[in-house]
């Protein structure tokens, strides 16, 4: 779900008609319809990664078709088929997953979905509407908020790097080092929709989900400390400001899961996610005057 926006056929085409594993730069504003009464998602992805054998290759010019072909759309809390998504040709985060989600398992790629929480443009509008559905619906409307939202994707397996890395339709990255560049660091987001990424400031949850898509197992350290401040060399954590980070991170982990899960309110955390919110701006700070000082 995004901010109050609101807020994260004819026939099968050729081989020849698909993009190229080229990591898309914006996205096809008119595709060709896809007629889905008879869709074999398994023939449907393999036209599309053709003759390429590496699963995680296959899964990178499915991610980059599906990114360049659909287009992201505001939730507007109907529930979808994948072909009725398909025939769409967009959704949200969570349809363009499940789309994702669905070809890559015809495909036979190992995968597993993500349920993300991120802090988000501060928006009193979205907190308004989330207050509303977590008094009607319960706790797990908690998850996105005034200063916060939630996002999801796809983790891959990658044989070659003995490593899960992420893969996000809804931006069209795949592989850890695009999409650290695309959410966490402190250059301009490399992304096919920046206006998208560059609301989502930065993650500070981030989970493996279940077949109920409820989280089972906590990705956020992983993501948002060893291989953010591997992206940076190490050196972020010689900073003052990295261990406010790191404990507003840690801080924010289990509310977050017990958001997800339906068991706490996440908008009572909304303090710790304005201190994690600030942390971030004054590490990118320290950083940004670090470097320059030595470029000096």
């Amino acid at each position: 779900m995004k901010s109050m926006k609101i807020l994260c056929g004819i026939c099968l085409l050729s081989i020849a008609t698909y993009c190229d594993a080229q990591q898309p730069a914006s996205r096809n504003t008119n595709p060709k319809p896809i007629d889905t009464t008879s869709l074999d998602l398994k023939k449907f992805a393999a036209s599309i990664y053709g003759d390429e054998n590496d699963s995680f290759e296959q899964a990178r010019k499915l991610l980059y078709w599906l990114s360049s072909n659909f287009k992201w759309t505001a939730t507007d809390y109907k529930s979808r088929t994948v072909n009725e998504i398909i025939f769409r040709q967009g959704g949200n985060c969570f349809e363009l997953a499940k789309v994702y989600m669905a070809m890559i398992n015809a495909a036979g790629i190992p995968h597993r979905g993500i349920a993300e929480i991120n802090i988000h443009t501060f928006t009193p509008r979205r907190q308004e509407t989330a207050a509303s559905l977590v008094k009607e619906k319960g706790n797990r409307y908690s998850v996105f908020g005034l200063q916060h939202n939630d996002h999801r994707w796809v983790e891959i397996y990658n044989s070659k790097s003995n490593n899960w890395e992420p893969a996000d339709p809804s931006i069209g990255v795949i592989g850890i080092n695009d999409w650290l560049e695309a959410r966490v660091w402190f250059g301009e987001r490399k992304t096919i929709d920046t206006s998208f990424t560059n609301e989502m400031i930065v993650p500070f949850a981030i989970f493996v989900t279940g077949n109920d898509k409820s989280p089972v197992e906590s990705r956020s350290a992983w993501y948002l400390i060893d291989q953010f401040n591997a992206l940076y060399g190490g050196k972020l954590a010689d900073l003052p400001e990295w261990q406010d980070w790191i404990k507003g991170v840690n801080a924010l982990n289990l509310p977050s899961m017990n958001a997800f899960l339906g068991n706490e309110d996440l908008h009572q955390y909304q303090e710790n996610i304005s201190r994690l919110a600030t942390a971030y701006e004054r590490l990118k700070n320290s950083w940004l005057r670090s470097t320059s000082v030595k470029q000096n």
